[in-house]
């Protein structure tokens, strides 16, 4: 049970595990709650929303010992008490987000809802064998065969973080729910993941934006064994759907919130054009490479954790496979031969017989 009503809990073992909460009212009756996450970003905006007879909370981080404490923290600094929480709502399968929804499903008793795509691939990825899947999948672009077992253990130990799991109650596109005493439409706006939602409440122009749209930095935008073909087009789509919402306030999934919407998704859409045409100038001078090495360019010495390998190694395939479909790349298997027409001698040489099951590589060119 989520301890809300002891101090202790509040200001001594779960301030040593969390530090101090710097809880806010963002909107009326709406309180920001940051929850620790170990990963570069080191926190994630949860939302606490309350409504006349209890309370929705919006993601929660994932399931750490920190993570509890914090919301133990949050539990007690609201009044609120376990059977208070009426639903908790989760934007998309992430583990920041997703992460401790079982457990507090556990403690309060409460449904946990989210989009249908996303309890398909939840349930899909958070099991330790699909592991596997994404592992073929670093080694099909180029990621060296000493980053496979960290990569491989990092993914292992992401699946403790997200355990238990919840039982799930699935929403639609378009439906309008009652969350802590307001009505707020559901919004599907693929790219980030195939099954991101955002909520709109249109009579006050609030839009809990999750990671669909951050300030100051960009949403990791990632092709993966699991994502559907070409998310970076999905995003693109969805930043100009979600652009045209006459939002008052936006409330973030990481950082604080801010009101320029639709200058935030023009920024947003200029970044990746600009990152588009830096890709392809990387494969037009490469003649043929891989989407490692084309990553290597791109992020460089920001790949310093396993986190961010992940991440720009996803990032950077999403851009490719973008400039492929617009023809303006092509991409081509590559077995143990040397890069190719154009390619550099010494480039990487494909998999060797054997090694991480002789998964073909990927190689991307300009397109003749």
């Amino acid at each position: 049970m989520v301890a809300v009503a002891d101090a202790q809990d509040a200001h001594g073992d779960g301030r040593e595990r969390a530090g101090r909460l710097s809880l806010q009212e963002v909107w009326p009756g709406v309180y920001r709650v940051p929850i620790p996450i170990p990963a570069p970003l080191r926190e994630v905006n949860a939302y606490a929303l309350r409504g006349p007879h209890g309370w929705t909370l919006v993601d929660t981080g994932f399931h750490t010992p920190e993570a509890e404490a914090r919301w133990n923290q949050a539990f007690h600094r609201l009044g609120i008490g376990a059977g208070d929480v009426e639903a908790v709502f989760v934007t998309h399968f992430h583990p920041d987000h997703f992460g401790a929804a079982g457990w507090l499903q556990k403690c309060t008793g409460a449904p946990v809802l989210m989009h249908q795509r996303e309890v398909e691939l939840a349930r899909r990825i958070w099991r330790p064998a699909a592991a596997e899947a994404f592992s073929a999948f670093a080694a099909r672009h180029g990621v060296p065969d000493q980053l496979a077992a960290p990569l491989a253990q990092r993914r292992a130990r992401i699946v403790s973080w997200v355990d238990p799991q919840p039982q799930v109650t699935p929403v639609r596109e378009g439906e309008e729910l009652r969350l802590g005493g307001r009505r707020w439409q559901v919004l599907w706006t693929p790219g980030h993941t195939d099954g991101l939602v955002v909520l709109w409440q249109p009579g006050e122009g609030l839009l809990l934006a999750d990671d669909m749209v951050l300030p100051g930095i960009s949403p990791n935008i990632s092709a993966g064994p699991q994502a559907a073909p070409n998310p970076l087009g999905r995003y693109l789509d969805s930043l100009q759907q979600v652009g045209r919402l006459p939002a008052r306030r936006v409330l973030p999934g990481h950082r604080a919130p801010f009101d320029d919407l639709a200058g935030r998704c023009r920024e947003l859409a200029e970044h990746h054009r600009r990152r588009l045409e830096e890709v392809e100038a990387i494969v037009a001078a490469g003649g043929r490479v891989t989407a490692w090495q084309v990553a290597g360019q791109l992020f460089g010495r920001v790949m310093d954790t396993l986190a961010n390998v992940e991440f720009a190694l996803g990032e950077t395939v999403a851009h490719l496979d973008y400039l492929v479909e617009q023809g303006r790349l092509a991409v081509v298997e590559a077995g143990d031969e040397a890069a190719g027409p154009g390619g550099k001698e010494d480039a990487e040489p494909g998999p060797r017989e054997g090694s991480r099951a002789s998964v073909p590589r990927l190689m991307y060119e300009k397109r003749r």
